[in-house]
């Protein structure tokens, strides 16, 4: 008699079966109570924002280190964070916006997508996931995100916020023409811009400003004398200054 054999053992693909993790965005905001704003004053707190997101796991474990160690951490399964919406794995002080722009990106689809998600992400939505990406080291993710914002970078009309965001996301490649850009604008440095600069800045920027001179000698010799000619701020190249008084931070 034939010997019967035994059904396959079914198994779960490991490319195209997922767990899915349910996350809480959450953010707290605490206030003083009372007419004055003291420290000495009882303070309370509400949530401001909690939204629940149920996403597959495995594009987190798989590409950022934070989360890939996160949920390498042993635990009952029963117990663990993120399992259920009663249990959620929360981020605590991250906006549901924030978190959304992440997703939007992570998950956009390559065939067939929705009208909503042919839609492409607004350069500030860029700056949310380059937040997020840097935050949580999804390294492949943050160069998306950083190629995507680059080309947008030499139509910035606010050179200074993009000064301020190379040094905070560390995006080394756009110090130097975001400092140029400034170098360049007609416009004088303002006051408003001190502070997100920093002082140190502001004064190196006002030096790099100054030294330009727009009536030059071209050494062609007319009649008794040598001509002139006019360089115009934006035509200016202020690379040398920059890198006398930038020079620690700017590498190449």
């Amino acid at each position: 008699m034939p010997r019967s054999r035994s059904p396959e053992e079914t198994a779960r693909d490991e490319h195209f079966y997922s767990d899915h993790i349910v996350f809480q965005v959450r953010r707290l905001h605490t206030w003083a109570v009372g007419i004055y704003s003291s420290y000495a004053l009882p303070r309370a707190t509400r949530q401001v924002e909690n939204r629940l997101f149920k996403v597959p796991k495995r594009k987190f474990v798989d590409n950022s280190e934070v989360f890939e160690g996160m949920f390498e951490i042993p635990g009952d399964p029963a117990s663990v964070e993120g399992n259920t919406d009663e249990k959620p794995l929360t981020l605590e002080g991250i906006k549901k916006d924030e978190f959304r722009a992440l997703l939007g990106v992570m998950f956009k689809p390559h065939y067939a997508p929705t009208w909503s998600e042919k839609r492409q992400p607004s350069m500030e939505e860029w700056i949310l996931v380059l937040k997020l990406t840097t935050m949580w080291q999804f390294a492949s993710l943050r160069r998306v995100s950083i190629d995507a914002l680059t080309p947008l970078l030499g139509a910035a009309e606010d050179p200074a916020r993009w000064i301020s965001l190379a040094r905070l996301y560390d995006v080394n490649e756009w110090l130097f023409p975001a400092l140029h850009a400034l170098a360049r604008r007609t416009k004088a440095l303002q006051f408003d811009e001190v502070e997100p600069l920093g002082l140190a800045t502001a004064i190196k920027m006002a030096e790099v400003r100054e030294s330009f001179v727009g009536c030059r000698p071209n050494h062609t010799y007319i009649s008794g004398g040598y001509s002139h000619s006019t360089e115009s701020r934006n035509q200016h190249d202020f690379g040398a200054a920059l890198r006398r008084l930038f020079g620690n931070e700017l590498k190449e």
